[in-house]
């Protein structure tokens, strides 16, 4: 019988339909709130993107879908990586930052990771037809390796409202151009955990 051992694995975990409509609508009237409030407080993005580290007045119920899907991510890695298990046996609660971004059309997003952080995910509060997200890796950015070879093309995924994602921080990812008339309106998060004691992973 054929032995089979995981190396390397970075799946993109996904659900779609997050929140109600009513509750999708509150958020994007914050955000568009904020937008033209120019209510912005970071000084770096993409050519056409705004995004800003606003607070939403509530996103308990986002959260807790958030943190349902980082704990799915958690225990699927700890089934195939033991020494992964190991150290994620004594993590505290993750911390979790999250940003808006606002695309307008004819923007994108470029190639990039968010390696100092386990997890990264975007929340989609309008995403239906913007572009996709499209996911690289990272031993292949350049185009070396043989095209044949297992997981070198690019995968990508065409977002609808609603739709979360969330995948291991160190994932090359970009979006594709937005070719709509409707802005591309998300929330971006970044996930770390700690351990306990003067150590961290």
């Amino acid at each position: 019988m054929t032995k089979r051992f995981p190396i390397v694995s970075a799946d993109v975990f996904a659900k779609t339909n997050v929140g109600t409509v009513e509750q999708r609508q509150k958020l994007l009237d914050e955000a568009w709130a904020a937008f033209m409030a120019n209510d912005s407080e970071m000084s770096f993005s993409n050519r056409g993107c705004w995004r800003s580290y606003f607070k939403y007045t509530d996103l308990s119920w986002f959260m807790d879908e958030l943190k349902t899907l980082v704990n799915e991510a958690g225990m699927h890695y700890q089934s195939m990586d033991p020494i992964y298990k190991e150290k994620t046996t004594h993590f505290l609660a993750p911390e979790i930052k999250y940003w808006t971004n606002i695309n307008k059309p004819g923007s994108r997003n470029t190639l990039h990771d968010h390696k100092l952080y386990h997890y990264v995910a975007v929340y989609y509060l309008q995403g239906t037809g913007t572009g996709d997200i499209v996911f690289s890796n990272p031993n292949n950015v350049l185009e070396g390796c043989n095209p044949y070879a297992p997981f070198v093309s690019p995968m990508s995924f065409s977002p609808n409202d609603g739709d979360l994602f969330l995948w291991p921080a160190w994932l090359p990812h970009e979006t594709e151009v937005n070719t709509s008339n409707r802005h591309r309106i998300n929330i971006a998060i970044n996930i770390r955990f700690t351990a306990p004691g003067n150590f961290d992973y």
